[in-house]
């Protein structure tokens, strides 16, 4: 009844452009085209995107709390990642899961485990303060961001899963962990990449965005 009530008043409209409709609209979903493969410490990584344009305006109305778009991205990653293993979340900080009301590594994990009837598993607790709140140079400095929550099964192989992947340290960290427990680490999947010749600057709303590095005078 209250899922009735709350699609009356609010209808369901793309978080990206707010055409009446799902989601993620046809329009602003990226196209399989604009996917990106990388590689971190030997990991090889698959993003949907580059972290900008309509892709980047979904993610952050998730980061503000928004549910609507997981089911959009779990869809798309379930049509698109390869993975290996059981899907272990990079989860965000106890605060800001908080604040969301969710931790949006974990329910990308949970939602797309059930698309491709995989299993995950939460192996990993955050420590420290979030990532949004560092500058570049913290974020590729700070380390131990990540421990083995206690008592859990450990996997012979997994891949991670997180929204963005900027500087890569949160998943080096994460990568490192894991391997020292003995855990194969097989791929990384992340909704959005930032390339890695830009560096960040910090909008009124607290999220950080690309900004081209200026070219020097040659």
């Amino acid at each position: 009844m209250l899922d009735f009530v709350r699609t009356w008043l609010f209808p369901p409209a793309c978080v990206a452009c707010d055409a009446p409709g799902p989601a993620l609209c046809a329009a602003c979903a990226p196209a399989p085209r604009d996917a990106q493969t990388f590689s971190l410490d030997g990991v090889p990584g698959f993003a949907l995107g580059p972290y900008d344009g309509a892709l980047r305006r979904a993610i952050v109305a998730m980061k503000h709390g928004e549910r609507d778009p997981l089911d959009a991205f779990a869809d798309l990653l379930a049509a698109r990642a390869m993975i290996d293993g059981v899907l272990v979340p990079l989860p965000t900080s106890r605060g800001r899961a908080a604040e969301r009301g969710f931790d949006q590594a974990v329910e990308l994990a949970r939602r797309l485990a059930v698309r491709r009837g995989l299993a995950w598993a939460q192996l990993l607790v955050k420590r420290g303060a979030p990532q949004d709140r560092r500058t570049r140079r913290q974020r590729l400095d700070a380390s131990g961001r990540f421990a083995i929550r206690r008592g859990a099964p450990l996997p012979d192989r997994v891949t991670l899963i997180d929204d963005v992947c900027t500087t890569g340290a949160t998943a080096r960290d994460a990568i490192r962990v894991l391997r020292a427990a003995g855990v194969d680490v097989r791929r990384l999947v992340v909704l959005a990449r930032t390339p890695p010749d830009r560096r960040y600057s910090r909008t009124q709303a607290g999220e950080r965005h690309a900004v081209p590095t200026p070219l020097k005078n040659v």
